[in-house]
């Protein structure tokens, strides 16, 4: 059963993920099937950026495990291009200006998309059926579109352009690796080269009469600053038959620049999409599909023992189907709450006080702060196990020099009661009560913390994050007994709990490969876990919700502003409006440490948990 949740990046799937991808509640109002202008996708890491492309790219969009291609399909035919760090690297230097370099990555860049036109043709028409409805390639001549561009021209049939493009990328790659000696290739001009096949194709091929190619820039980040000027050249000047879109980390666009005099503009040149903040609405319900998705396609798990139906999450004419359906998101959700279950606040409290080892820990630091303020009182005074979070409580409030330990007291009596009481009205309990279990907790930090067990909170650690969550997932699941049925199967708390910690553990550690400023990410990670580590460790817990930081703008030099746009692309930290403006000081935006860090410090996992 784990292996139904082993793959966790999409690059594990190929470029054909048809069969394999669950639709985003999101999807429709992107309108990349009908888009004309271009789009700039933003998005953190895992958050679904790369499966997206792959999707809406022609190998997906004309699968061969597709019954049939629908008309919508042939409107846009997706390229998919990845900038591949450790190749498109490679063009600087060895004595050459930029501007160089620049027509050789064009070159570069033609070819690769060249070839994916190509494969669009050939995909299409991949088997004789298709070929029956479609066909029409043997009236291609690509010589007579193109052959103008290259000296003693190209060739004119599918099969032996794409050989020929195979040759020309080869010698491409002999040329870098006998930079020195060997004579460099005649380039190509994209925008004229590509838009004379397009033409070719669109006037020889009826069913592509109209089409208009969407080139899927991926990992857009990756490129030089004079690469992205290219890019953003083209992105300006895009038109249909030929649009650039690309899709980047969050302050990936080091440029807006382009090979002329102008700029980009956002909505001029193009829209921007957040794909974080498309997502976040609807994680859980998306979090929990996909998980059903997995055990039914991957785990071998039969679709009927589950909520959820394959062909709908593949159709994007259901989409808004499962975002209006109450009923069906209850069940998914309600499934995989009893699959991957929590504990509520109250029950972790109640759970600390039947708990030897935890009951010991609270009851030293109440009689700590009964010491410190040199009360006379018994710490049983505080021990209320019918008022479970109110006793848990107490420990906090005692150590706080606003309030006397008579003082707690009679609130608790109130509150016992049922009386007014602070423990409710001043919020005592909902402003303390998580903080306080995790100083319980501290401690105990091999010991595993059920506050991070429950598939509520397996989301709230990934956040928008869809890696980390199936990691949990693959962590948490264990084998999957013959015979038993899914109705029958749950995860302990344990198990869950055990697998958050290890998770948060392994994602700390893989910080350090996260770009140039690896190694400093991961030194901004262990110093913020440390001081909010600190912050938590203090028994008056005033400060519980401690878990975010902001900067003065003035305060922060040219290298801590790398260090920091560093951390918010590779998703270490989020980047919030502010939340608290303190004194005359002005704090325009707040830094959040990504919470799948939470298990390993641990950190105070925000909002509440089901069932409160």
């Amino acid at each position: 059963m784990q292996n139904a949740f082993i793959r966790n990046r999409t690059e594990e799937f190929g470029h054909d993920i048809w069969s394999s991808y669950v639709l985003p509640p999101y999807f429709p109002g992107l309108g990349l099937n009908e888009a004309r202008k271009s789009v700039v996708l933003e998005g953190g890491r895992g958050c679904g950026k790369t499966a997206l492309l792959r999707y809406l790219s022609y190998q997906s969009q004309f699968s061969p495990d597709r019954a049939a291609v629908p008309p919508e399909a042939l409107k846009t035919i997706g390229l998919y291009l990845k900038a591949d760090s450790q190749y498109f690297s490679g063009f600087t230097g060895a004595g050459m200006p930029d501007n160089k370099w620049q027509d050789i990555f064009e070159h570069a860049v033609c070819l690769a998309l060249a070839e994916q036109i190509a494969g669009a043709v050939r995909a299409l028409n991949f088997d004789s059926k298709r070929a029956n409805q479609y066909g029409d390639i043997d009236k291609l001549d690509f010589n007579d579109a193109a052959g103008g561009y290259v000296e003693g021209g190209v060739p004119s049939d599918l099969p032996l352009f794409e050989k020929w493009l195979r040759a020309q990328r080869q010698n491409l790659s002999r040329w870098f690796k006998n930079f020195d000696d060997a004579k460099p290739p005649a380039l190509l001009p994209l925008r004229e080269f590509l838009g004379a096949l397009i033409q070719e194709i669109r006037g020889k091929l009826p069913y592509m009469a109209t089409s208009v190619f969407a080139v899927y820039v991926d990992e857009y980040e990756n490129l030089l600053e004079y690469q992205q000027k290219l890019l953003n050249t083209l992105i300006k000047s895009g038109e249909p038959p030929l649009i650039f879109h690309v899709a980047m980390k969050p302050n990936g666009m080091r440029t807006r620049g382009t090979t002329g005099p102008e700029s980009i503009q956002e909505i001029a040149d193009f829209r921007l999409i957040r794909l974080d903040d498309e997502l976040a609405p609807q994680f859980r319900l998306f979090a929990a599909e996909l998980f059903f998705f997995r055990l039914i396609g991957e785990a071998g798990v039969p679709e009927s023992s589950t909520p959820v139906s394959l062909e709908m999450l593949r159709d994007e004419g259901r989409i808004r189907e499962r975002a209006a359906d109450s009923a069906y998101q209850d069940s998914v959700i309600s499934e995989m709450n009893r699959i991957l279950p929590g504990k509520t606040y109250g029950e972790l409290a109640r759970d600390v006080l039947t708990d030897e080892t935890l009951l010991g820990r609270w009851k030293k630091i109440v009689a700590e702060g009964l010491e410190e303020q040199k009360c006379p009182r018994s710490v049983n005074d505080y021990l209320q196990r019918e008022a479970p979070e109110a006793s848990i409580v107490c420990a906090a409030l005692l150590h706080q020099r606003s309030k006397t330990p008579e003082d707690v007291y009679q609130e608790l009596s109130k509150y016992l009661k049922g009386e007014e009481s602070r423990f409710r009205k001043g919020d005592w309990i909902h402003h303390l009560l998580v903080g306080t279990l995790l100083l319980i907790y501290l401690p105990y930090r091999q010991r595993s913390c059920p506050i991070y067990a429950g598939f509520d909170a397996f989301a709230k650690l990934s956040r928008t994050n869809v890696r980390h969550f199936l990691e949990l997932c693959h962590l948490s699941v264990g084998s999957f007994p013959s015979g038993q049925r899914l109705s029958e199967y749950t995860v302990s708390i344990d198990d869950q709990a055990k697998a958050a910690f290890t998770a948060s553990q392994k994602f700390r550690k893989e910080v350090s490969g996260s770009g140039d400023q690896g190694n400093r990410l991961l030194a901004v990670v262990n110093v913020l876990g440390k001081l909010f580590r600190m912050s938590q460790a203090r028994y008056s817990q005033s400060e519980a919700e401690r878990t975010h930081f902001s900067i003065l703008h003035e305060e922060v030099s040219g290298a801590s502003k790398i260090v920091l746009d560093e951390a918010v692309k590779w998703s270490v930290l989020f980047e919030e409006p502010e939340t608290k403006v303190k004194g005359s000081r002005y704090e325009s935006n707040d830094y959040v440490l990504n919470p799948i860090y939470a298990p390993y410090w641990p950190l105070i996992q925000q909002g509440p948990q089901a069932g409160d």
